[in-house]
C-alpha cells in the first residue's frame, strides 16, 4: 500500500541521519579544502614566479577567493540539504515502522498495514513486511 505522506520533520533519528550526512559533507569539505590549497598556496609559494607575473595573478586569485567565499557556503548549504533529505529517506520510515508493528503486536486493529512514502529507501522491505502481514492475518482467520 503506497501513501503519499510528507515529510514534517527532516531529522527524526539525529545520531544515524548525523552519520550519513558526515559521509557526504566532510569529505565535501576537506576536498575544498585540498583544491583550495593548491590552487593558491601552491602557486604562490611553491613556483617561482616573477614579480610581473605575481602583480597580474595576485588580484585575480583575490578575486576567485571573494567567489569562493560567496559559492562555498552556498554550495555547502544546498549539499547538506539535500544529504538530509537522502539520510532521511533511509532512517525517516524506522521509527514510523516501529510504532505501527507494536501496535499490530499489541492487537489494536486487525487489519493494519505499514505505511509508506514514495521516496522511502525501504519502501520494497516494507512491502514485504505487509505481505508478511496479510499471510499471517489470512492463516489466523483461517484457524
Amino acid at each position: 500500500m503506497i501513501n503519499k505522506m510528507k515529510r514534517r520533520i527532516y531529522l527524526v533519528n539525529k545520531a544515524v541521519q548525523l552519520r550519513y550526512m558526515g559521509l557526504v559533507v566532510v569529505p565535501l569539505i576537506l576536498l575544498l579544502m585540498g583544491l583550495y590549497y593548491l590552487m593558491y598556496y601552491s602557486v604562490f609559494s611553491e613556483m617561482l614566479i616573477p614579480e610581473a607575473i605575481v602583480a597580474t595573478l595576485l588580484p585575480a586569485m583575490k578575486r576567485v577567493n571573494i567567489v569562493l567565499l560567496v559559492a562555498l557556503p552556498v554550495t555547502l548549504w544546498f549539499v547538506t540539504r539535500k544529504a538530509l533529505i537522502y539520510s532521511n529517506r533511509i532512517v525517516g520510515p524506522i521509527p514510523r515502522l516501529e510504532k505501527e508493528i507494536d501496535r499490530a503486536l499489541k492487537g489494536d486493529d486487525a487489519h493494519i498495514r505499514l505505511k509508506v512514502r514514495d521516496k522511502d529507501e525501504l519502501r520494497s522491505f516494507i512491502n514485504k513486511v505487509n505481505l508478511l502481514l496479510e499471510k499471517l492475518e489470512k492463516a489466523h482467520g483461517a484457524s
